[in-house]
């Protein structure tokens, strides 16, 4: 087994083809079918299942992606330490968010990082914080924010934020982020949600069930813009945090109106592997990170307070 035999293999795997991974890496897709094949041999265990749509990885197959994708990328991480001098930053840094963490946040934060450190590339994943937690574990990911709430085994969580949810409803109902929505009117109006499995909606049942108040969800849907959308075409109503809805508030598409009775917030921490080495370009990422959010908090674009990233999590 050689890094190009692997590195070839992590290609396939993700394009689901050897036509397509041989347009990318510019190789012969002979030369690249027979790396394949001789990673398969060396393995003793078929690594995908060919059918006329392309690729698919076995269960062998996805395991080997997992532990590859690590491999690989810890040792790009050391070339770039190895050949950098000592106070630059470059490298490539891969950072997860939660979907409504990310569109809030991916585009300043990208910003903000390629000005102060233009040798750095970045790469954002979107998914929901078990997920990043799991990929945190096996090196796909080197830093993420998630919600707090999830102990996992070998990361470390520093708080960063916590974050106030509002009620969001279509243009023209009088709503005001200056003006409170006790949570029992909420149960008044027609709802659009995410899916039992995502932590906002778990959060926004728990108060009810807590209170006595049956729900009345008419959509399930775990994609911030599908929220959105149905809220601003009248189909019904959401709980969501301000920075998410903050353009469309702005301009008038939307009303917003923190919650209270009692006041609905989520915490948000920066999780990293413990026990694994943290390049310049990583831990420059982090430090713009907290200060990108503690700009936002101040500019009024995210509500909640900014936690110390020093304390341990409770």
């Amino acid at each position: 087994m050689d890094l190009r035999q692997l590195t070839t293999f992590l290609h396939v795997a993700e394009l689901g083809s050897l036509s397509k991974a041989s347009e990318r890496l510019r190789i012969a897709q002979p030369a690249l079918s027979r790396q394949v094949r001789l990673l398969e041999e060396e393995l003793g265990v078929p690594l995908f299942l060919r059918h006329g749509r392309g690729m698919t990885l076995t269960a062998a197959g996805d395991r080997l992606r997992a532990r590859a994708s690590g491999i690989l990328r810890q040792l790009d991480e050391t070339r770039a330490d190895l050949l950098q001098e000592a106070a630059a930053v470059r490298g490539k840094v891969v950072f997860g968010l939660p979907p409504t963490v990310s569109a809030v946040l991916s585009t300043r934060l990208i910003e903000r990082v390629l000005s102060a450190y233009p040798e750095v590339t970045l790469r954002v994943v979107q998914a929901f914080s078990g997920y990043l937690l799991d990929w945190l574990q096996s090196g796909e990911v080197d830093l993420a924010v998630v919600y707090a709430g999830l102990p996992v085994t070998g990361v470390r969580q520093a708080p960063l934020l916590m974050e106030m949810l509002h009620f969001v409803t279509p243009a023209g109902t009088g709503l005001s982020p200056h003006q409170a929505v006790p949570f029992p009117e909420i149960a008044r109006e027609r709802l659009v949600l995410p899916g039992p499995s995502h932590g906002l909606r778990r959060l926004v049942e728990a108060e009810a069930a807590q209170q006595g108040i049956i729900l009345r969800v008419a959509v399930e849907a775990d994609d911030l813009q599908v929220l959105k959308d149905l809220t601003r075409k009248r189909l019904g109503s959401t709980v969501l945090p301000l920075a998410a809805v903050h353009a469309e508030v702005a301009v008038g598409q939307l009303c917003a109106a923190p919650i209270v009775e009692p006041p609905l917030s989520r915490r948000l921490s920066v999780a990293t592997a413990l026990g694994r080495p943290v390049s310049n370009a990583v831990a420059c990422f982090g430090r713009e990170l907290r200060d990108e959010v503690g700009a936002m908090v101040r500019e009024g674009v995210w509500l909640g307070h900014l936690l110390d990233g020093d304390r341990k999590p409770a």
